[in-house]
């Protein structure tokens, strides 16, 4: 890929590291170089040309890579220079290859959710007219020395299958363990992986759920009030200075008190007594076979001008 301006003499190096200053590498000895401005300048016009090439061989709608977005996230770029053409005497770009280290929850081989912070790769390209030179090759491999990491540690952003050939060729990853997000780690991910911040436990099976939640079962050991007139048994609690007001709302069932006044035991036990029965009642009590002689004698022995006192 070629740009208007002199990309030997802004890269000096074959391979050169990118951080979100995107700034320019230091200058070989005795070199002129133009104001830094226009070298940071230069170099963003490039990251922004790369992000759209990459975009337009794997068909994304928007390019992934870009200037802005390197400089607003924590990611490396590893840019590779063809150093053998120079078309114009200016120079030209292979590719390049993106990572950056991101905060993932991914599944292992018995499906538990692990919480990790792996180094993804991001966008990788290699010119159309530069591919199958083993560029990518040679690219991929600086990265891993750089960062020092194996293969089998990467997690890939959404691959496309050029890559996954590419992976399996160079490096043997086949093997996949299946994910619920865009990432693909391969078969070893997990054997040099330093401790996750938090490892969550694998999904129980359904007769494990509990139907209720901690608070409610909580709430189920209170001793409720049985219903009305269950509830109505004699308390020997003082009652409260104000009573509550009775409920008005249609869900709550009104206070039920007593219908009548309350008669003392002793005071309606001496009035039975006291009351001798009705004429009708001695008609019944004497041709009750049940009744007893001395109950019907003493009935009958009673005065009639008693019974005006009932």
């Amino acid at each position: 890929m070629e740009f208007p301006f002199d990309v030997d003499v802004l890269l000096p190096e074959r391979i050169t590291v990118l951080d979100q200053h995107l700034r320019p590498p230091a200058r070989r000895p005795g070199t002129t170089t133009p104001a830094r401005v226009d070298l940071q300048q230069q170099i963003m016009t490039i990251v922004d040309e790369l992000g759209k090439a990459s975009a337009k061989a794997q068909h994304l709608p928007a390019p992934i890579t870009s200037a802005s977005r390197m400089q607003s996230n924590r990611h490396v770029m590893y840019v590779l220079k063809d150093t053998s053409a120079r078309p114009a005497g200016k120079g030209a770009i292979i590719g390049f290859l993106k990572v950056g280290y991101k905060k993932l929850f991914v599944l292992d081989d018995r499906e538990a959710h692990n919480e990790v912070e792996p180094l993804c790769i991001l966008d990788f390209y290699i010119h159309e007219s530069l591919q199958r030179h083993g560029h990518g090759q040679e690219l991929f491999q600086y990265m891993l020395q750089k960062e020092r990491v194996e293969p089998h540690q990467l997690a890939i952003d959404r691959p496309s299958q050029k890559l996954l050939k590419f992976l399996n060729k160079h490096y043997n990853l086949e093997t996949t363990v299946p994910q619920v997000n865009n990432f693909v780690i391969f078969e070893g991910f997990f054997a040099h992986q330093h401790p996750p911040v938090r490892k969550l436990p694998p999904k129980r099976a359904e007769g494990d759920i509990k139907p209720y939640s901690s608070s409610d079962r909580e709430f189920l050991k209170v001793a409720m009030e049985p219903p009305w007139p269950l509830n109505r048994a004699p308390r020997r609690a003082t009652p409260p200075v104000h009573p509550p007001p009775r409920s008005s709302s249609l869900g709550n069932s009104p206070e039920r008190g007593p219908l009548r006044p309350f008669v003392p035991e002793q005071e309606l036990l001496r009035s039975l007594r006291l009351c001798p029965p009705h004429s009708t009642a001695r008609l019944l009590l004497s041709t009750d076979p049940g009744g007893s002689p001395t109950q019907r004698r003493r009935t009958s022995s009673l005065p009639r001008s008693d019974e005006s006192r009932c």
